[in-house]
């Protein structure tokens, strides 16, 4: 699995630091109940989320052989914003490993439902290629449909879907506006409308009309329609199905970096799969690691989920011992540790960058800083490693301050986003401001990076501070 919020300078085999949660995350993976049970993982970037999930099910390894292991994660920026590209190239591939077949496909429902989508998708490109469209247009809109959005009833563009479907320097909301109702009136969605061959050659009539406007409960029917046969669940066996996965007889399924993901995933799995997963003939452990807790991300967790929330696993950052602790395992002398346990406040991710940078030779090199630069940012989408890269010049961060590093932007939508990022911010400073080692060590970066954009920055940021 992806590690995303950077590795702990300690042993595998060391939960001394995480000794609660890991027998709690453990508990919940290791009992065989029936139905669905869901625990939520969350804290900020960097605190360790995806550590503890690795070390627990390295830990749980042995007792677990039963379960088939799926996952998802947001490492790649490019498959964020596409539903079907996440589904086929992670969660569910084409050849599983052993004790599946290798050369059997398991989800050959999902897969038909893919290639209908995908096909749609290019009738509404070639339609739209067709017209009048500005680029920026077409391309949102097109960006809209892989996502998911648009094959829905009434399903909103929100805030959250704004950084998935459009470029850093576009006027998001009124593209994506402007875009949604173009694909709204697009012949190919009408319901009426003939529906290319694909779609007609995989699909029956009624799942051929539900694809333009049912989506995800279309999506979730076929999954768990293809995790029935896996699982040896389905009865009768379809004919011509793959014989079940010998001994796998439950679903074991984590979710990595849930916050990058949500745009696309939040509303076909709190909407469609859930309610499946828990009539399923199998058992299911869903496991959603992020930074918020899951009734704070969407309220049908709360108003719909809530009885198969088993735990919610909050991360908080390492107190002194247990940083001193970790330290000292990872060779730090004991003159240096109160000092890097100030300077990182207790972040694993950061104690794990600072343990690196003191093991090697120039430890302040270029290609260091590049590797801070972009473990620091790797949750991030590119709008938002755009703004931290920009109020890294500033002292302090707030409305004022922002405007002349954010000409004609929304800066309150950019203060939002920095006082909830707790992994960049400064928890202890009595105004809003960046972590002073993340600071000190990104624009050392960029000034090596661009002296003269550095120079320009640092020129803005100075307006802000009435110099």
């Amino acid at each position: 699995m992806a590690a995303h919020d950077g590795g702990h300078p300690h042993t595998p085999g060391d939960d001394a630091h995480r000794a609660s949660e890991s027998a709690r995350l453990a508990s919940v993976i290791e009992t065989e109940a029936p139905g669905l049970r869901v625990v939520g993982i969350s804290g900020p970037g960097g605190v360790g989320k995806s550590y503890l999930l690795a070390h627990v099910l390295a830990a749980t390894e042995p007792t677990r052989q039963n379960a088939l292991e799926l996952s998802l994660d947001g490492s790649n920026e490019q498959a964020r914003g596409d539903l079907f590209g996440l589904l086929d190239s992670q969660l569910a591939k084409p050849s599983l490993p052993p004790p599946a077949e290798p050369r059997r496909d398991y989800f050959p429902h999902l897969r038909k439902v893919a290639i209908a989508h995908r096909a749609l998708v290019e009738a509404v490109t070639a339609e739209l290629a067709a017209g009048a469209a500005p680029p920026e247009i077409r391309d949102t809109a097109i960006a809209l449909l892989k996502a998911g959005r648009r094959l829905n009833k009434a399903l909103p563009v929100s805030r959250v879907v704004l950084d998935v479907v459009t470029a850093p320097d576009t006027d998001a909301g009124q593209v994506v506006d402007v875009a949604w109702k173009a694909v709204s009136n697009l012949r190919a969605l009408q319901s009426g409308a003939s529906l290319p061959a694909p779609i007609r050659q995989a699909l029956g009539t009624t799942t051929r009309a539900r694809i333009k406007h049912d989506l995800y409960n279309v999506t979730a029917e076929a999954l768990v329609a293809d995790l029935e046969v896996a699982l040896g669940g389905a009865r009768p066996r379809p004919r011509f199905a793959a014989a079940p996965i010998p001994g796998k007889e439950r679903l074991l399924l984590w979710i990595d970096d849930f916050e990058a993901l949500a745009p696309t995933l939040e509303e076909l799995i709190v909407g469609a799969l859930v309610p499946r997963l828990a009539e399923a003939p199998f058992a299911t452990t869903l496991i959603l690691l992020g930074r918020d807790d899951l009734e704070a991300m969407h309220p049908a967790w709360s108003q719909h989920c809530r009885r198969y929330l088993v735990d919610q696993i909050r991360l908080a950052p390492f107190g002194r011992e247990a940083a001193f602790d970790l330290l000292e395992k990872a060779g730090v002398p004991e003159a240096r540790r109160e000092e890097l346990y100030q300077v990182t406040q207790g972040f694993p991710f950061l104690l794990a960058l600072l343990v690196e940078e003191l093991g090697e030779e120039g430890g302040g090199s270029a290609l260091f800083l590049r590797r801070f630069f972009d473990r620091t940012t790797r949750w991030m989408t590119p709008r938002e490693r755009e703004w931290l890269t920009r109020v890294c010049y500033l002292d302090e961060v707030n409305l004022d301050t922002l405007a002349p590093l954010f000409p004609g932007e929304d800066v309150e939508r950019i203060q939002d986003w920095f006082e909830r990022e707790s992994s960049i911010r400064d928890p202890a400073a009595p105004v809003f401001r960046v972590r002073p080692l993340i600071r000190e060590k990104v624009l050392r970066y960029l000034e090596l990076r661009s002296p003269s954009r550095h120079r320009e920055l640092l020129d803005l940021a100075r307006k802000g501070r009435g110099g």
